[in-house]
């Protein structure tokens, strides 16, 4: 498997591809790669793995896994086989009547994360606590803001309510730049992009929510359903769609150049002005 690493997948990985398809398999027909979030190779990783797809051994077999299909190279959507995969509405309507009300703690981590699915697929129902679930006492819950590389589906959960939490302060906050002063220097240092990469991510979750619940009467979309009834009391405002799009590009960057501390202050910003009772949008029925 290749994964991104600070940010990035470097030409450093694609020769892991090289090396690892250099040899036949000694037992079975085939060597695989499975390269994850692939929309973030470099410019000089995208050419490296270029020459292997169009030349691969006949042993290897090379998976792609992508959320932005247009952000790669022309040239190497030319020479794989694209499968567009949803998860299954059958899939999720499961998991709602496996959980119940519990459901709204895992819901949207479930949808967001595969390796989150599987795991409250598989569990018993009855495993499942509320108090698993919950946070440690404390607003700010340093550990699961800090810590990007836990794997474990448990930690996930608890680490996206710790972001929507912050989140959740920089709108109810009145002074926006003393919190951001206090908490911005928490998303530098190591790991910064992949903190930023995460705050981003579910700024863009709660816009694109905003825009289902402003736009359409399809509220079985959303997928903060913890949040449902807060984000009715607001509507898209004029800002929604471009601050949606600018975390959306974001999420496609391939490199971990960007100024962390001015990420962060963007997307607490994109988030602070659509969810402004006071400014354009507001209240639903205000």
């Amino acid at each position: 498997m290749i994964a991104p690493e600070n940010g990035n997948i470097g030409i450093e990985k694609v020769r892991e591809i090289e090396a690892h398809f250099l040899h036949r398999p000694p037992a079975g027909r085939r060597k695989f790669i499975l390269i994850t979030q692939c929309e973030r190779m470099t410019p000089e990783s995208a050419n490296a793995l270029l020459k292997i797809l169009e030349e691969p051994p006949d042993f290897g077999r090379i998976i792609l896994n992508t959320t932005s299909w247009n952000s790669l190279l022309a040239t190497i959507r030319s020479r794989v086989i694209p499968i567009n995969i949803e998860v299954p509405d059958v899939i999720m309507e499961e998991i709602k009547r496996k959980y119940r009300d519990k459901v709204i703690e895992i819901y949207a981590g479930s949808i967001e994360d595969y390796s989150i699915l599987s795991y409250f697929r598989d569990l018993e129902a009855e495993a499942l606590t509320v108090d698993a679930l919950e946070l440690p006492e404390g607003e700010n819950c340093v550990e699961y803001l800090e810590d990007v590389e836990n794997e474990d589906p448990i930690f996930k959960i608890k680490r996206r309510k710790a972001y929507m939490n912050l989140i959740k302060r920089f709108i109810a906050e009145n002074d926006f730049f003393a919190l951001a002063g206090r908490i911005a220097p928490g998303f530098g240092g190591v790991g910064s992009f992949e903190k930023c990469r995460l705050l981003v991510f579910y700024a863009r979750g709660l816009l694109r929510d905003l825009l289902v619940v402003s736009r359409t009467s399809l509220w079985s979309r959303v997928v903060n359903i913890d949040l449902i009834e807060w984000l009715m009391e607001y509507r898209e405002g004029p800002n929604t769609l471009e601050d949606f799009l600018w975390c959306d590009r974001f999420l496609r960057r391939r490199t971990a150049s960007l100024n962390p501390t001015l990420v962060f202050f963007r997307a607490m910003y994109s988030v602070r002005r659509n969810f402004d009772r006071d400014a354009a949008g507001g209240r639903m029925n205000a």
